[in-house]
């Protein structure tokens, strides 16, 4: 055999052998552990999820053929989609971080029996998984958890079940948005013939009515105010608006447009009232939401009064309001 050749042959059996023994030597025996599913269901075949946690109980459901997600009741309200996007992501396949036994044998001690939480995950053929939260594990970073039909205590981590617990204590109630007030400084609200503008003083930290000398509110203003940073909506009647003359919203009968430091300004419009005479039509304008809304007028009534009657403080000079 060629000499070159077979020094070749042996250095090439050296770097595999040292290899192997480098492998050998650095394996523990045992393969890598995975992290386990506490169960999994394809995300887009989820329509109901039930969650009860701190005495409150909250069904979602996803109607046949539908897109739209709601909060059961009497009657159903529709989510707030940014809220609850990704929802049935975070319920599809809850990822455990340790099994911590194969036996539950106090599940009280846990808090498992009964359950801090219990959340009920169905789809649409009618398979349902459930599962329960306990209490935090002892370094706080992580709850104990069991699936129902599964002997096994797992946990999870405390970040996602502080969100799944949320979902019964803050069910996230349709809205046509969601402000933080700590930006607004501007608010104008016209309602027919009448507009009036109202404006934050950051130097003195208070609203005043835009007047001909600024008229100071009262406490009124802010819960209006409060109220306006995320209006509720009672029903989604379409996801696009074919004629918005036709619900009163072209022109529209009441409009609201918020001022806000370093982001755009909102608006919204109010139209007529629906046919059941007790929900006005209402949309977003300026964004990607096209929806045609249905808000109780019970809701809203106060907002008309935002532009013919402002909330003057007392004393101060309310014989005619600045409209135009």
């Amino acid at each position: 055999m060629n000499l070159r050749l077979s020094i070749l042959l042996v250095v090439v059996l050296l770097i595999f052998g040292g290899t192997f023994l480098v492998i050998r030597l650095t394996d523990s025996g045992s393969p890598t552990e995975r992290k386990p599913w506490l169960f999994h269901i394809d995300e887009k075949t989820i329509s109901h999820v039930q969650i009860a946690h701190a005495g409150q109980l909250v069904d979602y459901d996803k109607k046949p053929g539908s897109i739209d997600w709601s909060i059961q009741g009497n009657p159903d309200f529709p989510v707030f989609v940014p809220k609850w996007s990704g929802t049935a992501l975070l319920l599809s396949g809850p990822r455990v971080n340790r099994v911590l036994a194969e036996e539950i044998e106090d599940p009280a001690s846990f808090g498992l029996e009964p359950p801090e939480t219990m959340v009920r995950v169905s789809d649409q053929v009618g398979n349902t998984f459930e599962f329960h939260l306990g209490i935090p594990t002892p370094d706080g970073t992580n709850n104990y958890a069991r699936l129902v039909g599964d002997s096994a205590l797992f946990t999870v981590p405390s970040v996602w079940a502080q969100v799944v617990n949320r979902l019964a204590t803050e069910p996230p109630w349709g809205r046509l948005y969601d402000l933080d007030l700590s930006l607004v400084r501007v608010v104008e609200v016209s309602h027919e013939d009448s507009t009036t503008t109202y404006f934050l003083d950051e130097s003195a930290g208070q609203w005043f009515v835009a007047a001909e000398p600024p008229q100071p509110v009262t406490e009124q203003w802010l819960d209006s105010l409060s109220q306006l940073g995320g209006p509720r909506v009672d029903k989604i009647l379409a996801h696009s608006i074919d004629d918005p003359a036709k619900y009163g919203l072209d022109p529209p009968v009441t409009r609201v447009q918020i001022g806000r430091r370093g982001s755009a300004p909102m608006e919204f419009h109010l139209g007529s009232l629906t046919p059941d005479g007790n929900h006005r039509f209402a949309r977003v304008v300026n964004t990607n939401d096209n929806n045609l809304y249905s808000v109780l007028t019970t809701r809203i009534d106060y907002i008309d009064g935002l532009a013919t009657d402002p909330p003057y403080a007392d004393g101060a000079d309310d014989g005619e309001s600045p409209s135009g």
